[in-house]
């Protein structure tokens, strides 16, 4: 940091002025902490973001300690990112996860609007690139007997869904009934044929075991608009 002046370093700024007045790069310096031969811990940081894309930091959000490993070795301006500052961003991206507020939604309360349902899944959908697929198990008040749990995570633009796992666990927790929730990580909610054809395979599993699913949502990412669908209140499918 020392060819950086001492206003313009990440620390010193983020102390004096606050971490909202940071830009990206500046934020992922302060987590590298140091450069290497010939590249200070700032353009460090900017070859970084370079090397992730259109998305920046949004595109880090599913990735594992390899998938983050691999990219940087593939990157030869990367040289000096090894374990030590991989460990670092990862635990950064965690802490960001786990921080995340569900939007004021409380799990001892009745989910019973279908923007409640969504809020409390953003926080958990927004961090895959690709799609998964959860239940959330309700009570005869519909209030959730858990966190909403994953059954599955597939494909890039596609998941399956075993039936006897969703239902085997309704039966577990003993609900009354449950919400369907997936993921369209390209933030295009509207539903696919296949969609549609899974949630009446699944309502009618429902019906016959007495456990109903209430909705099918599709949940797409906050920052673009419509950031869900119900594919009970789009009147897609009969409930």
């Amino acid at each position: 940091m020392e060819d950086i002046p001492e206003e313009d370093r990440p620390r010193e700024k983020l102390i004096k002025y606050g971490p909202e007045t940071l830009n990206d790069a500046e934020l992922l310096a302060i987590l590298l902490r140091t450069g290497v031969k010939g590249c200070n811990v700032y353009e460090l940081a900017r070859r970084f973001l370079e090397m992730l894309g259109a998305q920046r930091l949004m595109e880090m959000r599913s990735w594992t300690v390899d998938e983050l490993k691999s990219r940087v070795r593939e990157d030869a301006t990367l040289r000096g990112i090894g374990d030590d500052k991989c460990a670092t961003i990862l635990a950064a991206l965690e802490i960001g996860r786990r921080i995340f507020p569900k939007e004021g939604v409380s799990l001892k309360k009745p989910l019973a609007r279908v923007e409640e349902v969504a809020g409390l899944m953003f926080a958990d959908s927004s961090r895959y690139t690709r799609e998964g697929f959860w239940a959330i198990y309700l009570d005869r008040r519909r209030v959730p007997l858990r966190e909403p749990e994953m059954l599955t995570l597939g494909l890039s633009q596609q998941t399956l869904i075993d039936v006897r796992t969703l239902f085997h666990k309704a039966v577990l927790f003993n609900a009354a009934g449950l919400y369907l929730i997936h993921n369209h990580p390209s933030g295009d909610v509207r539903p696919s044929a296949a969609d549609l054809e899974t949630t009446r395979s699944l309502v009618r599993a429902g019906r016959i075991l007495q456990i109903p699913v209430l909705d099918h949502i599709i949940i797409g990412r906050p920052e673009v608009r419509p950031s869900y669908y119900s594919i009970r209140l789009e009147r897609d499918c009969e409930f």
